[in-house]
C-alpha cells in the first residue's frame, strides 16, 4: 500500500515545531534543514499510522524493530534508493538526539561491492596523451596527482601548499588524514611547473590551498570533477575522480605490491577493500607457470 498523507496529532505536531527550532540554531545549510524536516515528517506521519504512535511519551521502547519497519516500509513501498534511506536514518537520528533518546548509532544500508572501474592500458595511454596537450598546469597536475597518488577528489581539493615536499629526486603529499604518498617523477614534475604558474598568477599572498580557482580562492571537487572530465572527453573517455583513483590501486596490485601497502596508500580501514582490486588482475594459468622459470 501506498501510505496516505496524514495530519499529525498535536503531539506530534508540536514536536516537528520544536524540532524546526532547534534545528534553526544549527550551522546547516538551508537545504539540509528542509530535508530533515521533511523526512523526519514522514517518519512521523508513519509510526502515527502504523504503530499508533501519538504522543512524547510513547517515545520510549522498542525503536530498533520501529526504525527496521519503516525502513523495509522505505524498500517496498517507495522503493527507496539506499541512499535516500541512509538520508533519512540520519535525519531520524538527528530527532531522537534532539528529543534526548539515546539509540545509538542506526545501523546504515551497505552499498554492494563491486569491482573497481579501472582504465586499461590502452585507455591510460589515451588519456595521457590527452593530458600532454593540455595547455594548463593546473589541470594537469591535478589529474596526474589523481592518477599517480590514488588520492580521492575531496582529499586533492583539502590540499595545501605546506601538504606537499618536493626535492632534486623524491617528493611526497600528506593528506588530511595523515597519510604520507610519495610522489613519482611525473607528478613531481606536474607539480612543480604548477606552482611556478601559480606564483607568477596569485603571488605570495595568495591562498595556501595547492589549487586555486580562477578567483584565487580553493578550488572545489566540482572544480576538480570539471577538469577530470574534459581531459577525459578530449581522450574519447568517461572518466572521473573515482576512476583515476581505481585505475592508481589497480596498478599497484597488478604491479606485484603487497595489499597491506597498497590499503596504507589508499587509506582503505579493511584490507578486504583492498582485495576488490585483484580481481581485475590476469589470471592466466599458462602465463603463471611459465614466470616461474624466469
Amino acid at each position: 500500500m501506498v501510505m496516505v498523507k496524514t495530519v499529525l496529532p498535536q503531539e506530534l505536531s508540536e514536536l516537528v515545531v520544536k524540532y524546526e527550532r532547534e534545528l534553526n540554531t544549527k550551522d546547516f545549510s538551508a537545504h539540509t534543514k528542509r530535508a530533515y524536516i521533511s523526512r523526519n515528517k514522514k517518519f512521523l506521519s508513519y509510526i502515527h499510522e502504523e504503530e499508533g504512535i501519538a504522543s512524547m511519551a510513547d517515545f520510549d521502547k522498542g525503536w530498533p524493530e520501529v526504525i527496521n519497519s519503516y525502513r523495509e516500509y522505505l524498500k517496498s513501498e517507495h522503493q527507496a534508493s539506499l541512499n535516500s534511506i541512509n538520508n533519512s536514518l540520519t535525519a531520524i537520528e538527528d530527532l531522537f538526539s534532539f528529543m534526548g533518546v539515546d539509540m545509538g548509532r542506526v545501523e546504515r544500508e551497505a552499498w554492494p561491492k563491486s569491482t573497481p572501474r579501472c582504465l586499461t592500458q590502452h585507455e591510460q595511454e589515451m588519456f595521457l596523451n590527452a593530458v600532454y596537450r593540455t595547455k594548463s598546469s593546473k589541470d594537469k597536475a591535478i589529474v596526474l596527482l589523481l592518477l599517480f597518488t590514488g588520492i580521492k577528489i575531496g582529499e586533492c581539493a583539502s590540499l595545501d601548499i605546506d601538504d606537499i615536499y618536493i626535492s632534486a629526486h623524491t617528493g611526497r603529499i600528506t593528506v588530511k588524514d595523515g597519510r604520507i604518498i610519495p610522489l613519482n617523477t611525473v607528478a613531481r614534475r606536474a607539480l612543480i611547473q604548477w606552482l611556478i604558474d601559480r606564483h607568477k598568477k596569485f603571488g605570495e599572498g595568495a591562498d595556501r590551498a595547492l589549487f586555486l580557482n580562477p578567483q584565487g580562492k580553493r578550488i572545489s571537487t566540482v572544480g576538480i570533477d570539471l577538469i577530470v572530465r574534459k581531459i577525459g572527453h578530449k581522450a574519447h573517455l568517461n572518466l572521473s575522480a573515482q576512476v583515476l583513483r581505481d585505475t592508481c590501486l589497480s596498478n599497484l596490485v597488478k604491479n606485484g605490491n603487497d595489499l597491506l601497502l597498497v590499503a596504507q596508500i589508499g587509506g582503505h580501514r579493511t584490507i578486504e577493500t583492498t582485495r576488490r582490486y585483484t580481481s581485475s588482475r590476469s589470471f592466466d594459468a599458462h602465463e603463471a607457470m611459465e614466470a616461474l622459470g624466469h
